[in-house]
């Protein structure tokens, strides 16, 4: 920071301190990603930021999220400076992190953000914090992403009715088990495959999803094992 007055402070007064699903005129894909781990509706302003809410979704790592949290705001060299973070979030080691979702490209063309890089690590420092920039080379890794969007889409196979009864069937089986076990113990078909990849979705169950989702794909208990 050129200004060693300069201070930052949370200007965040609102659910969202800036809503990228409200921004018209806006070239990039905008829209509201419904997130199963923060239960609610978040907004994206790019599909680069909706795989990153939908892969915090299945992070293990990950106990909470929110979208554009606060904005950061100080003066610099008598001029004020504002900063926005794509994602806050919260390890389940209680650690809090900022993250600037960004194409590696356009951070190679602006690696210091306008320069203000500096100035909003410095402020996360403070908060006890730390910041972060999510590269679409590392979102965008496969297998994770597909197997994160395979999980995503099989919740809707979840029914409340008969969930008590699979989640009997499931636990009495020795773990760590198998997709294509578990598959077997509930019938079968190809639907129970879907089943089972919808408890890894809403944590019943845990899986490595940087590896391909086949039969041998091992399952573990989820952080939200009954």
């Amino acid at each position: 920071m050129t200004d060693k007055s300069a201070r930052l402070h949370s200007g965040a007064t609102v659910r969202f301190a800036r809503n990228p699903a409200r921004r018209p005129g806006q070239r990039s894909c905008t829209g509201w990603y419904q997130s199963i781990k923060a239960s609610d509706a978040l907004p994206y302003e790019s599909l680069l930021e909706r795989d990153a809410l939908l892969l915090l979704d299945f992070d293990p790592d990950v106990a909470q999220f929110g979208v554009q949290p606060e904005t950061f705001v100080w003066t610099e060299a008598g001029r004020q400076r504002r900063y926005t973070p794509d994602i806050r979030l919260e390890t389940v080691g209680g650690e809090v992190i900022y993250r600037q979702v960004r194409l590696a490209t356009r951070l190679a063309a602006d690696p210091t953000l306008g320069g203000r890089l500096p100035a909003i690590e410095a402020e996360c420092a403070a908060r006890g914090s730390r910041h972060e920039m999510w590269l679409d080379t590392d979102i965008r890794r496969q297998p994770r992403l597909s197997n994160a969007r395979r999980l995503r889409a099989t919740v809707a196979v979840l029914a409340a009715e008969n969930l008590h009864a699979i989640q009997t069937i499931i636990t009495r089986l020795p773990f760590p088990s198998n997709l294509g076990a578990a598959a077997e113990a509930l019938g079968g078909r190809p639907v129970h495959v879907n089943i089972v990849l919808g408890l890894v979705a809403v944590g019943e169950l845990a899986v490595d999803l940087d590896r391909p989702l086949d039969d041998d794909t091992v399952l573990m208990r989820g952080r939200n094992a009954k």
